[in-house]
């Protein structure tokens, strides 16, 4: 079966599942109906250390006439829904709209920029091929949008109002760009450059010369050293001892830093005789984020590698330092050479992983080039002029070749006013006649903030041919104030709030917090509060639904109405009752028991279609009354429930120790004590029992008298207290002959059941005993029918929540009622060994 085909009937079609979208309709989804896609157009970003995906996205407005380009950052690849796909920027085709191809320096060859009068340049790169079936290739693209742009160059008039709603989210990015540029801040850092052709002399060569004058120069101890070396032994010695000769060199550096820091070697990169290496303050290295390094080899076939250059990259903080340690073609007349070294390093040294993006030299903040350049002063007719020194620059190479734009474009030079590097006879200072002089050894710079401090040769060592060479560099590193970054953002996202909420539909409700006092069982109460409209059009608004409670509220409170709609500028009063009856306080009594914090009646959540939801809170107290408390709770009072706090009852409710002031509820005897009192006026009083109907007009009289143990009069009748005495056995959790009831309704006979009925605690023993006693009598009176009161009070003291309640259930809690109503043995002791008087007092 084929997917997409509609059934008409719904035969079998109802589970075949829909065609998924394709990537152009679910970015049409994102437009207006007569705005139309044309092309869409894979490109990425490089944002810090990594690459973001986007989709560039020729749009155009059907009635405005105009076109645009829309960058989007998918949330995810594939997508999957249209919702996933967040707009970065919009770039109208404007007369003054550009899209350029960059070849300086990109860290790809498919570098490109996008710019408006506006905005821009904004660098974007592609992929070689193409990763959609749908995307265009970079051609294709660059056709298309100077064709759109072509369309409008005769306009006198540009319409791209249909860009606004689609700006906003853009401009609110900007704003949180600018925001977090507002946090950068510029901080000093010393850098010291050191380069040294060690002409493959020794590590240690016998004479400890000091390398002190060469690595610890300045007043200020630098954070960073880079530390370059070229011909640093014999190839075949190196080969062979590559790693003892590299360790016995930064041992040597390290030995030989300023005094009062802590330094340590963070990375060394090698290349044959070539090898850079980069050391920093130990306190320092935590904020370097990233490293890499890599070499380019260059010199006999450009494979051997006693030319080239070695790099390393850091990622300092927020800022991107590269240091290239480079040895270049030798020989006065191999100046092509030289340049062709340098290009060859720049465009070979990439700092990345395998297959993802990477970055060059130039796309660092901050390029140190350092080492053996090789350069050399041109010969001159006028020996003579060789000792002066600004004749001497005239004729330097690499200054020549920098201002012909043939080699370090961009890169500046410290002002030279030392001598000539190189060459000298070695432990000597004086140079080689059979060469002349040259300014081989060079530390060049690339980037902003950058200060030279210091730039000079050391003379006092002449281990080699050539001068060692440094240069002190202050930079201003950014950084960023994490503690200004944090309130930035913060404000940031409370604007986005405050705007999200004012495009959203939205209403507002007071009180949020609704007090309801000191709230009795079985008494009213009721609050309004009041919604209104503060949008610009119609709101729809529910009380949603709770799946814990399986409705929009607890099963005491009532909400009135449940949903409605708010005209523009309208309001209305939303009623809340709340009423703790028969049928809902003993979920109230759960809720209190499991509240370990403040306690609330109930949080409704107001529902505003579109918006964002309103939380009503329903606090208050409930007063502590018998009714719903279990009959161990109502022994362990030593004073009327009605003084007890709704905390000291929570505490009470939760205790399960078997200690008891009293071996049944004084509620409960008064109950019986006043009925057994009446005589012939019980005659027809146990009729008919539904806890759902309402509560007569006298029962919260009743209530009262109870909950305070009142030595007044009743302030009821016979009936009132029979409603109330069935309450009291019925409200609790937990059934008076529970843990017990099936089993209970499982014994044959009277006997078999007094067994079961021992293991009850004191509490429920000897109410369910004094009942039966209470209710024999009434039936021998015959003030009622032995087969009413049997089914009655059968269905309350054995109602389980593991049984159906069926018809034979039914009869079967009859049967066992009759049986012990009518052949009611002695009461059995009291949990203190007293037996239980039935028209006295209680024994404590």
């Amino acid at each position: 079966m084929e997917r997409g085909i509609n059934f008409p009937n719904g035969d079998d079609g109802a589970t075949a599942s829909a065609p998924e979208k394709t990537t152009m309709e679910l970015v049409q989804q994102r437009f207006k109906s007569d705005e139309r896609v044309h092309l869409i157009f894979e490109a990425y970003q490089i944002k810090g250390p990594e690459h973001v995906e986007g989709l560039l996205t020729l749009v155009s407005s059907l009635s405005c006439g105009t076109y645009a380009i829309i960058s989007f950052s998918p949330l995810r690849t594939p997508l999957r829904a249209s919702n996933e796909l967040k707009i970065d920027q919009v770039f109208p085709i404007t007369k003054s709209f550009q899209l350029t191809k960059d070849t300086k320096g990109s860290i790809t060859e498919q570098q490109f920029d996008l710019s408006t009068d506006d905005d821009g340049p904004i660098k974007y790169y592609y992929h070689t091929f193409k990763t959609d079936i749908e995307s265009v290739d970079y051609e294709q693209f660059v056709a298309e949008v100077y064709s759109c742009k072509s369309l409008m160059w005769t306009a006198e008039t540009l319409n791209f109002m249909w860009l606004d709603d689609y700006r906003e989210i853009g401009d609110r990015k900007q704003e949180l760009k600018k925001r977090l540029h507002q946090c950068i801040v510029y901080k000093d850092l010393i850098i010291y450059c050191a380069t040294w052709n060690v002409n493959n002399k020794p590590c240690w060569d016998g004479s400890n010369e000091s390398l002190r004058p060469w690595l610890a120069r300045g007043k200020n101890s630098p954070d960073i050293y880079a530390i370059g070396l070229q011909e640093i032994e014999k190839m075949s010695k190196v080969m062979l001892n590559a790693n003892q000769l590299q360790l016995q060199w930064v041992t040597r550096m390290l030995s030989n830093l300023h005094d009062g820091n802590e330094y340590e070697e963070y990375k060394t990169v090698r290349l044959s005789t070539m090898m850079l290496t980069i050391i920093v303050r130990k306190r320092l290295s935590k904020y370097i984020l990233r490293s890499r390094i890599n070499s380019v080899a260059r010199g006999v076939l450009n494979t051997f590698g006693n030319k080239g250059g070695v790099a390393v990259s850091l990622e300092f903080k927020d800022a991107s330092i590269c240091f290239i340690n480079s040895h270049l073609a030798a020989h006065m007349d191999y100046i092509v050479e030289r340049n062709e070294d340098y290009k060859g390093i720049e465009e070979g040294i990439k700092f990345g992983d395998d297959g993802g993006p990477y970055r060059t030299i130039n796309d660092h903040d901050h390029v140190f080039w350092l080492g053996d350049l090789n350069y050399r002063i041109s010969k001159s007719d006028q020996i003579s002029d060789c000792n002066i020194l600004d004749l001497r620059l005239q004729r330097d190479q690499l200054l020549d070749e920098m201002s012909k734009g043939n080699c370090f474009n961009g890169y500046t030079e410290g002002q030279i006013r030392f001598e000539p590097t190189y060459k000298y006879e070695p432990g000597s200072d004086r140079y080689d006649t059979q060469r002349e002089p040259a300014y081989c050894d060079r530390v060049l710079w690339k980037g902003r903030r950058i200060e030279q401090m210091t730039y000079n040769s050391v003379m006092e060592i002449r281990q080699s041919d050539h001068k060692p060479v440094y240069a002190i560099f202050k930079i201003k590193l950014k950084t960023c104030d994490e503690n200004k970054l944090k309130r930035e953002h913060e404000k940031w996202l409370k604007d986005e709030d405050k705007r999200e909420n004012e495009s959203q539909p939205q209403i507002v409700a007071d009180p949020i917090l609704i007090d309801f006092g000191l709230v009795r069982f079985n008494e009213l109460v009721i609050r309004d509060f009041k919604v209104s409209n503060k949008w610009v059009k119609q709101v729809d608004f529910l009380f949603k639904v709770q799946p814990s409670l399986n409705g929009i509220c607890e099963k005491y409170v009532h909400v009135d109405p449940r949903d409605a709609s708010l005209l523009v500028e309208s309001e209305r009063f939303i009623s809340i009752k709340l009423m703790i009856d028969p049928k809902s306080v003993s979920s109230l009594l759960k809720k209190i028991c499991d509240t370990k914090s403040k306690f609330d009646f109930d949080v409704l959540i107001l529902h505003v279609k579109d918006g964002r939801d309103i939380f009503i809170t329903a606090t208050g107290k409930y007063q502590p009354s018998c009714f719903g408390l279990s009959m161990e709770t109502m022994c362990r009072t030593d004073r009327p429930i009605s003084e007890y706090s709704q905390e000291e009852m929570r505490s009470m409710i939760l205790d399960v120790s078997p200690e008891y002031r009293v071996t049944m509820p004084r509620e409960f005897f008064l109950l019986i004590d006043y009925l057994h009192k009446q005589g012939d006026s019980l005659r027809d009083l146990f009729q008919s029992y539904d806890r759902r109907q309402l509560l007569s007009s006298q029962f919260n009289a009743v209530r009262d008298w109870l909950d305070t143990w009142s030595e007044e009069e009743f302030p009821g009748t016979p009936q009132t207290a029979a409603e109330a005495l069935l309450l009291l056995l019925d409200l609790p959790e937990q059934a008076v002959l529970e843990p017990f009831v099936d089993d209970l309704m499982m014994c044959k006979s009277k006997s078999e059941a007094m067994e079961l009925i021992a293991l009850l605690s004191p509490p429920k023993r000897n109410v369910f005993m004094h009942l039966c006693m209470f209710l024999r009598e009434g039936v021998e009176r015959n003030n009622y029918e032995l087969s009413n009161v049997a089914a009655i009070f059968g269905r309350i003291l054995l109602r389980s929540s593991k049984s159906n309640i069926t018809t034979d259930y039914q009869n079967r809690c009859t049967e066992f009622m009759r049986r012990f109503i009518i052949e009611t043995a002695d009461p059995v002791a009291g949990g203190n060994g007293q037996r239980v008087a039935t028209g006295a007092g209680l024994q404590t």
